[in-house]
C-alpha cells in the first residue's frame, strides 16, 4: 500500500495511491468518521500517553497534554525531553509513538482495505522551512514506527503536485505556464514556495516561511477576544484548561464564512459560570491582520527570487496560479487579502487541509509520471576562526535555493589546523545578511569538538581539555558534507596522515 502522509499541526492526513486515484483515509471517531487524526497527545487518567481522538477527548475534559504535537516538536532536538510529558520521553520517542498509533488506526480503524502483513510505503513531508533536525526527526520516527519511507518532500512542493494533478493537467510544451506559487498556511507554520511546472518535473525554485505562525495563533486571538467579552482575565484560562479553550476557539473559527458578522464562542466546559461570548468578526479580522501581513513578507521574497531563474514575475501568463493550502487559509480574512493581490490567479484547494497528503500520494504513485526535485531550503554552514584568530567567520557550505537536485550535494573543506582541538559550531538559517552572516530564523547546533593533535585522537574528555595554539602540527583536515535529496546532512571529518575520523548525522545533534 502506497500512501502520502501529511503529519500536520492540527490534523494528520493520509491519502492512498490506487489505480490513478488518491482517496483520503477516513477514521473512526467518537462521532462521525473523519478524514484525519488530530495532532494531539495527552496523558490519560491511568498515566498512559494517548494520541489522536482519545487525546483530543482528554484535553477537552481539561486533562494534561499537547494540543499540537508538531508545533512543540519544532523547537526540540530528537533527544530532548518533551515538556509536560511523563517519564522524560524524548521528541523522537513521542513522535514514533504517535506514528505507531497512526499505523494502528490505518490498519484497524480506517476505510482503507489493508492486509495486516502488507508493508505501508509512505511519501512524507516537512515544512519547506524545516531545519535538518526536523527532517531527521520525521524520517527516523516514521521508520521506527514501521513505515517504509519512499521519500521526503517539502509540503509546498507536494501541494503544487496536487494542484497540477487536479486542476492543470499536462502542461503543453508551448504553454507559457512555468510555475506555481504555493501559499501554505497551516496550523503551526507558514510556508511559501515557487515550484516549476514544466514537463511534469516539479522543481523547487525558491522557498521562504515562518517557523511558528499558523492557525493556532488565530485561535489565540479568538480566545483573547472572547475573554475580553466575558470580562475575564487571561489567567482565568491557563494550564490544561487553556488547551481545551483553544480547541473550542478553533472549532468556532472554522464555522466562519465570508459573510459572517458575529462568532459565538461557548467556553462553558472551561468556565461553567460564564455565558457564551459573541465576538465581533471585524474586530477579529483587525487583530489577525498583522499575522496575515507577516505571511506576505516571505511570499514577496519568493517572488523576488524568480528573476534569478529567468522567470518574469510581472508576466501573468507564466504563473499557473497562487495555490492556497493548509487549514488556516479557510479563515476568510486570509482569502480576502490574497485575492486583493492576485485576483483570478488565486486558487483555493478543494480540501485545503488535505492537499499536501494528496500530492504526496501522487508522488508515491510510480504510474503518475511525476518527477520531483528539491533545492536546499535553508542556508547551512559553520562558524570558523577568522584570520586574526580573535573573530569568527560564517562559512556557508550549502546555500538556500541552490539548483534543485535529485542526487546528493557534496561539499568539501580542506585546511591545516592551527590549534590542538577544533570547535565546529554548525548553524542553519533562513537568510544571510548583506555581509554573509546568519539572519532570519536561525537554528544553532551544539559545538562539536574534534582532535587535531594526534595525541588527543583517543581522548574521551575533549570537552574539558584546553584549546591550545599549535603551529607545529603536520596535519591536514578534510571535512566532507553531504546534503541528501531529503534535506538531511551528514558530515565526515578526517585527519591525514593520522587517519582520525568522525562521522556525524547532523539531525541527531542536539
Amino acid at each position: 500500500m502506497r500512501l502520502g502522509i501529511d503529519f500536520g499541526t492540527t490534523r494528520t492526513v493520509v491519502a492512498a495511491a490506487r489505480s490513478g486515484r488518491y482517496p483520503l483515509a477516513c477514521f473512526e471517531t467518537p462521532g462521525d468518521p473523519a478524514p484525519y487524526i488530530p495532532g494531539a497527545v495527552a496523558v490519560a487518567t491511568d498515566g498512559r500517553i494517548v494520541h489522536g481522538w482519545r487525546a483530543a477527548e482528554v484535553l477537552r475534559r481539561g486533562g494534561t497534554g499537547l494540543r499540537s504535537l508538531k508545533r512543540v516538536l519544532g523547537r526540540l532536538a530528537p533527544d530532548d525531553p518533551v515538556p509536560d510529558m511523563p517519564g522524560e520521553i524524548t521528541a523522537l520517542e513521542l513522535l514514533t509513538d504517535f506514528l505507531r498509533h497512526l499505523r494502528e488506526e490505518l490498519l484497524g480503524s480506517s476505510n482503507l482495505e489493508i492486509d495486516l502483513d502488507e508493508p505501508l510505503e509512505a511519501m512524507v513531508a516537512v515544512p519547506a522551512n524545516a531545519s535538518t533536525r526536523q527532517r531527521y526527526l520525521t524520517l527516523s520516527a516514521f521508520e521506527r514506527a514501521g513505515f517504509r519511507v519512499l521519500g521526503l518532500v517539502n509540503e509546498p512542493t507536494a501541494a503544487a503536485v496536487e494542484l497540477a494533478h487536479r486542476h492543470l493537467g499536462p502542461i503543453a510544451p508551448r504553454s507559457p505556464k512555468r510555475y506555481v506559487v504555493v501559499y501554505d498556511f497551516g496550523g503551526g507554520t507558514f510556508d511559501s514556495a515557487a515550484v516549476s511546472l514544466r514537463d511534469q518535473r516539479f522543481e523547487l525554485i525558491a522557498s521562504d516561511g515562518i517557523a511558528r505562525l499558523g492557525g493556532d495563533d488565530i485561535d489565540e486571538l479568538v480566545l483573547e477576544l472572547a475573554l475580553e467579552q466575558m470580562s475575564e482575565a487571561p489567567a482565568a484560562v491557563s494550564g490544561a484548561a487553556r488547551a481545551a479553550a483553544l480547541e473550542v476557539c478553533r472549532q468556532a473559527k472554522e464555522t466562519l464564512h465570508a459573510n459572517s458578522r458575529r462568532l459565538l464562542v461557548d467556553l462553558g466546559a472551561v468556565l461553567p459560570e460564564v455565558a457564551p461570548a459573541v465576538v465581533d468578526v471585524s474586530a477579529l479580522y483587525e487583530r489577525a491582520a498583522p499575522l496575515i501581513e507577516a505571511t506576505l513578507e516571505p511570499l514577496s521574497r519568493v517572488v523576488e527570487r524568480l528573476a534569478d531563474h529567468g522567470i518574469n514575475a510581472e508576466d501573468p501568463r507564466e504563473l499557473g496560479g497562487v495555490y492556497l493550502v493548509g487549514g488556516a487559509v479557510q479563515f476568510p480574512a486570509v482569502q480576502r487579502r490574497l485575492r486583493s493581490l492576485y485576483g483570478r490567479k488565486l486558487k483555493l484547494a478543494l480540501e485545503p487541509h488535505a492537499a499536501t497528503a494528496a500530492g504526496l500520494a501522487v508522488c508515491a504513485d510510480p504510474d503518475a509520471g511525476v518527477f520531483v526535485r528539491e533545492a536546499p531550503t535553508r542556508h547551512f554552514g559553520v562558524w570558523r576562526e577568522g584570520e586574526s584568530g580573535h573573530d569568527k567567520v560564517f562559512d556557508a557550505i550549502f546555500v538556500k535555493d541552490a539548483e534543485a537536485h535529485d542526487r546528493p550535494l557534496v561539499a568539501r573543506r580542506l585546511y591545516r589546523p592551527r590549534h590542538s582541538i577544533g570547535e565546529l559550531s554548525f548553524m542553519e538559517c533562513a537568510r544571510l545578511s548583506g555581509d554573509g552572516q546568519p539572519a532570519g530564523d536561525v537554528t544553532p547546533w551544539r559545538r562539536v569538538r574534534f582532535a587535531y593533535a594526534p595525541e588527543l585522537a583517543a581522548a574521551e574528555d575533549l570537552a574539558r581539555r584546553p584549546v591550545e595554539r599549535r603551529d607545529d602540527l603536520d596535519t591536514e583536515v578534510t571535512e566532507t558534507y553531504v546534503y541528501a535529496p531529503d534535506g538531511t546532512i551528514t558530515i565526515d571529518i578526517q585527519t591525514r596522515p593520522q587517519g582520525h575520523a568522525v562521522h556525524l548525522a547532523l539531525g541527531s545533534l542536539r
